[in-house]
């Protein structure tokens, strides 16, 4: 898009509402001075250049950043959340959809049920693909995960190998895990999943976690089944359409059912040996047991012989081997359907699949190089009744935004309407449903700060820039934080301004703007707290034309219909109108409207925003406004 020759567009400072509530209200732009987007840079797609304009960025809690970028010319709607997993008061969880691996939950649902002491939610993404109906699991998995689930070091369920391999295996799909370190680990593995007597026997492969089981092979179970739901043995029927259906088995006569508990100071923990003792075995039974109080059951039939037996030490074992050689100590994981990015680098899996290739909303899982800062990015497919139409988009455009961020490795996640990012118990996106979806799973960032510290001891200006208009007032909004990072205001009242004597004067609050354009810094304190931030006046340049008096009939054309026709003209007679053009708030160039006598007819953009307006007389002689499309 070509930018006006010669003309310096007057931004306006968006004051979009804290934390606390994630609406942005969209007529507040006519009554507040409001801030324009950040320019976050450019980044090429395919043979495009896009601006990126960030319009939000705060730390929600300790070494967490929430960050709503804009694509505005794509047109693209991206939240994105990083966590710093060096800093000591943040921690992940995979969520589990009502602590059970079959089923779904809101995450709003999960984070309140999850708000504890010392333990509170920031944000949180959908995570794994599961089992819905017209796939061959359902109605038996209804519900259950595809691909690697842990929480807390239990396995919910497995990374579907050998039998119940899904998308080409984490040869393909990948994991992402955090140890107990907080090293993030997301690539392309090999995971094991085996149990056998101790401390010498033979291992033995586990096909499945909390699902069924076929013939000749072992299935495990633990609390995340259920401790009152019977065991599934299955076979691969026809359904009514002839399709491959997993059917529940119904005549299995040799089960082999071993229950065993785990040892004392043994927990649940992907990469390291867990001991049990086993406890109770059933023989020649339907398979059709269940779990009881036991903490774990290894289920079978047909060709899979077991020899355990009342007393016998038992070791599982469940690890994934990253780059073939790094075994994390696993506390949580989840699993996409593919690394689509790798080393910096997008994969062949952004264009050898139809649901990666396909203009879809998006989620994804990232990490840094180093693997300690984590990010989640959302992207919507959806019209946002603040920001506009989001268009959707592949997956390599999805790499690519989180690339310009820093991110280094990144496996795609479900999408469509299961996409979807919460921060502060709310979801900030917009989902392609009326309702956000219910999921199966996620990953949670929390904050494990101390509750009773409530001290103010930093601010931060709720604004990633300030432009004033000049010779405009503003008040900013200020959040305030703790020595964790914790915000414990978030809207700070009694602080005093002061500026740079270029840009203007301050009034106790108030920030009242030169007539001319400048940069400078505005610098908030309260007590001996205080934080300061380059900002612009004008624009920030020179030579501004300022117009002796508006010759348009009306000053602004205030609020519009999205595609509404309204009409500019001039009230003096020497003054004749050659033009009239539209802008974006970034100074983009949106359509060209020529003369005709009277007046000018103008066309408002079919999307929603804040516009700027801007005539031009044949003399040269020019006005401007912003008005906003609703």
């Amino acid at each position: 898009m070509e930018r006006l020759p010669n003309f310096q567009l007057i931004l306006w400072i968006v004051i979009y509402s804290h934390m606390k509530a994630a609406l942005y209200i969209l007529t507040a732009c006519l009554t507040m001075v409001s801030a324009p987007a950040a320019n976050a840079g450019d980044i090429t797609i395919g043979d495009k250049t896009y601006v990126i304009e960030k319009l939000t960025e705060r730390k929600i809690g300790p070494g967490t950043v929430y960050t709503r970028l804009r694509l505005p010319d794509y047109p693209l709607n991206v939240n994105l959340v990083t966590v710093d997993l060096t800093n000591p008061y943040n921690r992940i969880e995979t969520t589990v959809a009502n602590e059970s691996a079959k089923g779904t939950e809101s995450l709003v649902s999960a984070a309140r049920r999850l708000d504890n002491r010392n333990h509170h939610p920031l944000a949180a993404a959908n995570a794994n693909f599961w089992v819905v109906s017209g796939q061959k699991e359902y109605p038996l998995y209804n519900g259950i995960t595809r691909n690697a689930s842990v929480r807390n070091g239990m396995m919910v369920t497995e990374s579907n190998k050998n039998k119940e391999k899904w998308d080409g295996g984490t040869e393909r799909t990948g994991v992402v895990t955090v140890s107990y370190d907080k090293t993030l680990n997301i690539d392309y593995c090999t995971p094991t999943l085996c149990f056998k007597k101790a401390p010498s026997g033979t291992e033995k492969n586990i096909q499945t976690c909390n699902k069924g089981f076929q013939t000749s092979s072992y299935a495990m179970y633990n609390s995340y089944y259920g401790r009152d739901r019977e065991f599934m043995p299955y076979a691969v029927g026809k359904d009514s359409k002839g399709n491959n259906q997993f059917q529940l088995k119904e005549d299995v006569t040799d089960g082999i059912e071993v229950y065993l508990d785990m040892n004392e100071g043994e927990k649940w923990t992907g990469g390291e040996e867990i001991r049990f003792t086993v406890k109770e075995v059933k023989k020649n039974t339907n398979a059709r047991g269940k779990l009881g109080d036991h903490d774990l059951a290894i289920v079978s039939f047909g060709g899979a012989n077991q020899t355990l037996k009342v007393g016998d030490p038992v070791i599982l074992k469940y690890y994934w081997t990253f780059d073939g050689e790094i075994r994390p100590v696993v506390e949580q994981a989840i699993g996409g359907n593919a690394m689509v990015m790798r080393k910096g680098e997008l994969t062949e899996h952004n264009y050898n699949e139809d649901y990666n290739s396909m203009v879809y909303s998006r989620t994804g899982y990232g990490c840094s190089e180093d693997g300690k800062t984590l990010y989640m990015i959302v992207i919507d497919k959806s019209v946002d009744p603040v920001y506009g139409r989001s268009a959707g988009c592949p997956t390599d455009v999805m790499c690519e935004i989180a690339r310009h961020f820093g991110c280094w490795n990144m496996s795609n996640f479900d999408a469509g309407g299961s996409a979807e990012l919460m921060v502060d118990f709310q979801i900030v996106n917009k989902t392609t449903e009326a309702t956000p979806r219910n999921v199966a799973n996620g990953w949670m960032v929390f904050s494990t700060a101390p509750d009773d510290d409530m001290d103010m001891v930093s601010m931060e200006f709720d604004h990633p820039v300030i432009d004033v208009p000049a010779g405009e007032s503003f008040v900013p909004v200020l959040i305030g934080y703790n020595r964790y990072d914790v915000p414990v205001s978030d809207n700070v009242q009694g602080f005093s301004l002061s500026c740079s004597l270029e840009i203007g004067r301050c009034e106790g609050m108030r920030f009242i703007a030169a007539a001319t354009p400048a940069k400078g810094t505005l610098t908030a304190t309260l007590g001996n707290i205080s934080v300061s931030k380059e900002i612009s006046v004008g624009g920030g340049t020179s030579g501004i034309k300022d117009t002796e008096e508006t010759f348009l009939n009306a000053k602004c054309p205030g609020i519009v219909s999205r595609g509404e026709k309204f009409t500019v003209s001039v009230t003096r007679k020497e003054k004749e109108l050659a033009f009239a053009e539209i802008i974006n708030l970034e100074g983009r160039f949106i359509s060209r409207h020529k003369a005709d006598d009277p007046g000018v007819s103008v066309t408002a953009p079919d999307y929603p925003g804040v516009f700027i307006l801007r005539t031009e007389c044949t003399d040269g002689t020019s006005s401007s406004c912003r008005f906003v499309v609703k």
